[in-house]
């Protein structure tokens, strides 16, 4: 049985360390800290009782927030496909020039 504080700790560590990447938008940090809030999740859920109402609540914040990374986590996908198409766009007009530069030449 795990120690029911240390467990809390490691669900308020976890909470803390992800938003904290999430903020920061550091998606390298994020991938592996969210094998330590699964492995802290685990902890909770393994003592073979109920969680205590204080980590059924750090289990909901854990929740929520994997919901914010989530959304956080589209808005830079479709902002980097943005990017992207904007590049490409922008390399379809200078190879657009390039052609008809070409032709005149």
């Amino acid at each position: 049985m795990k120690n029911p504080d240390i467990v809390k700790e490691k669900l308020q560590e976890s909470i803390h360390n992800l938003g904290e990447a999430t903020r920061n938008k550091d998606w390298t940090t994020l991938d592996a800290l969210d094998s330590e809030a699964r492995q802290a999740i685990e902890d909770a859920l393994e003592s073979g009782s109920a969680p205590s109402e204080e980590v059924k609540r750090l289990l909901e914040d854990l929740q929520t927030l994997y919901q914010e990374m989530i959304s956080a986590c589209q808005l830079e996908r479709d902002h980097i496909q943005e990017q992207l198409m904007a590049s490409k766009r922008r390399q379809e007009a200078i190879d657009s020039y390039q052609q008809s530069d070409k032709s005149r030449g």
